[in-house]
């Protein structure tokens, strides 16, 4: 059994592809927004961390639109 400490303040959702992306989001106490996002056409991965989900939103949206 592993032992490593679960942190209740941690959510990560599942990866989700928007237009050529797969995107996995995690967010830890509402506050602190982590993105990773692969591209598999041009093999392009991007791992980027936000204070805030507004941050983190105009991110994804700007990614997605390129």
């Amino acid at each position: 059994m592993d032992k490593n400490k679960i942190s209740p303040n941690l959510l990560s959702y599942h990866a989700v592809r928007r237009g050529e992306w797969i995107l996995k989001v995690s967010v830890f106490k509402n506050k602190y927004v982590m993105v990773a996002a692969y591209n598999p056409y041009d093999m392009t991965f991007v791992i980027e961390q936000f204070n805030g989900p507004e941050k983190a939103a105009n991110f994804i949206e700007n990614l997605i639109e390129e």
